[in-house]
């Protein structure tokens, strides 16, 4: 990144993205706050409910989960419980002041509820009480956005955007986001993956701070912003939007992470070779119950016809541990991490494998480019279990099931691939958690560089796992944070890995190293790496290459 001024938060989008900076309002009501019956409150509150649901529907298509979230806004705005608190408060003043007082009270009952679910909507009450207050004020439509007057494409920076604000602009002019609130799990966040906008989020001080700032270079990947002054304002891009890349020259299959349709035609824009790794769980998080089957199919095979014929790699819910899934009504574990999470949970709840297995069987019977990957696999007999799931569905179809692999995540998988062959068609390497279960290192932890995907076991347990798929037949390719750095893509590929799957945004900068350096060149530096004594020794030699 350029110099400039460092800022630093919670990584919640992958990629990177740089341009114009936009400070966003705060979206408070911008006329003056008058009195209104409580006729004129509910007929206020139709209107914005209908505009939600509008919007919704608009972009079900490219952004699923943040459409749920206009709609759960859009019931909230028609709920009785807060009809009732804005009656008790609008006849004693202005109907804006009612209003917000109204739905900060009824927030607050929510978030003193035991119930994680519940007490999240919170934010949701929020919003529809600043909406509605917009609404009262005449502050209606785009005056009410936070991003009016967004006309050219930018890195945002807000306190807080919600999914109307971000859904209301067209998704070319947002190169990335940053706010000062939220989480990982937030609405910011989720819109930001599905919308494939690189995002930090949780950025403290970020809208004063950009007050003296002309452009922004964001890293939703680490979770970092550097403010740039005007003098140091660099060209615009999303990870080299708009281009299309010449991947066919990388010695190893270049594609994609993504985790909607959404981003899934944003990567196919850019070039990928395909998707690696299609994050299913984003339909699953943050709603009141399992995505249905119509609706995952309808995002499936949009992500299909967007690279047909490249290969589509659909993974399965990868849920549990700090992905949760309340409405399950699970019982809290002692350890997570080490729990009932990714295929476990899958398995163990029909309501989560019945339908998306019914939907990538459908998806898989008209688009051939459709691939299923199970997540955490430890035993051949939950692979035994899914491919019989997957063969039942597809006979539905009259079809027979798309190629099936697995996630190699667990360092028992990598050092046993032999008792899967002939079960899995394909596996890809998930270095994030593979190297989190070898080191006995959280990876949200800020740990020392020598406690990372570039230790020396972790390499040789990488190395060797691809050396077993090469002599087994069985295509290996790698979906982990190691594929989308320069070093590690170079240190894969020569390994053995026939595809790396990254963060769209991280294409160019990968495909530049590996067609430099060519096949030979990877190797080289691979053995140099393997033959280092630690983590620090093992980059050096990559980046030597």
């Amino acid at each position: 990144m350029s110099a400039g001024r460092s800022l630093t938060g919670t990584p919640a989008a992958p990629g990177r993205a740089r341009g114009p900076l936009f400070v966003a309002g705060d979206g408070a009501p911008a006329a003056e706050d008058r009195r209104a019956g409580l006729d004129d409150v509910l007929a206020a509150a139709e209107r914005v409910a209908v505009r939600l649901e509008g919007l919704a529907r608009d972009r079900r298509a490219g952004a699923p989960a943040a459409a749920d979230i206009l709609e759960a806004q859009a019931m909230i705005l028609r709920d009785p419980a807060l009809h009732a608190a804005i009656e008790e408060l609008v006849a004693a003043g202005p109907a804006g002041r009612a209003v917000t007082g109204a739905a900060e009270r009824f927030a607050a009952d929510l978030e003193a509820l035991d119930d994680p679910y519940l007490s999240a909507r919170a934010a949701d009450v929020r919003e529809v009480g600043r909406l509605l207050a917009a609404e009262l004020s005449g502050g209606a439509g785009a005056g009410s956005s936070r991003l009016a007057g967004l006309a050219e494409p930018s890195v945002v920076v807000a306190r807080e955007l919600s999914p109307a604000d971000t859904l209301s602009v067209d998704p070319a002019r947002l190169l990335g986001l940053v706010t000062e609130t939220g989480g990982r799990t937030s609405h910011t966040a989720i819109v930001a993956r599905e919308l494939g906008i690189p995002a930090v989020v949780g950025v403290e001080g970020a809208v004063a701070a950009a007050a003296g700032a002309a452009a922004a270079e964001v890293d939703g990947t680490a979770g970092r912003v550097r403010l740039l002054p005007a003098a140091a304002r660099p060209g615009t891009g999303r990870g080299g939007a708009g281009r299309r890349l010449a991947v066919a020259r990388a010695p190893v299959r270049l594609m994609a992470n993504v985790g909607s349709a959404q981003a899934a035609l944003a990567a196919a824009a850019r070039g990928a070779a395909g998707v690696g790794l299609f994050r299913t769980e984003l339909l699953f998080l943050g709603q009141a119950g399992p995505p249905p089957e119509d609706r995952q199919a309808e995002v499936y095979a949009a992500a299909c016809r967007a690279f047909h014929p490249h290969p589509v790699v659909f993974r399965t819910l990868d849920a549990g541990s700090d992905k949760a899934l309340p409405y399950l009504g699970v019982p809290a574990e002692p350890n997570p991490a080490l729990g009932r999470r990714g295929i476990r949970l899958w398995l163990a709840h029909r309501e989560l494998w019945e339908p998306q297995v019914r939907a990538l069987a459908r998806v898989a019977s008209e688009h051939g480019n459709a691939r299923v990957m199970l997540p955490m696999v430890a035993t051949t007999d939950e692979v035994r279990r899914a491919r019989v799931l997957l063969a039942a569905a597809a006979r539905r179809h009259r079809a027979g099931p798309p190629p099936l692999g697995i996630m190699v995540e667990l360092p028992a998988v990598a050092a046993a691939l032999d008792a899967f062959a002939g079960l899995v068609d394909f596996v890809s390497l998930g270095t994030n958690d593979l190297a989190q279960y070898a080191l006995g290192a959280d990876r949200e932890l800020d740990w020392p560089a020598a406690v990372g995907e570039l230790h020396p076991g972790v390499l040789r347990l990488i190395a060797g796992c691809l050396a077993d798929a090469a002599r087994l037949g069985i295509e290996a390719g790698v979906c982990g944070e190691l594929a989308g750095v320069p070093e590690g893509a170079v240190f894969l590929a020569g390994a053995g890995a026939t595809s790396l799957s990254m963060a769209a945004g991280s294409l160019p900068t990968v495909l530049r190293r590996l067609t430099r350096l060519g096949l030979d060149g990877c190797r080289a530096a691979a053995a140099a790496a393997l033959a280092a004594s630690d983590a620090p020794a093992a980059r050096r030699a990559l980046r030597r290459a």
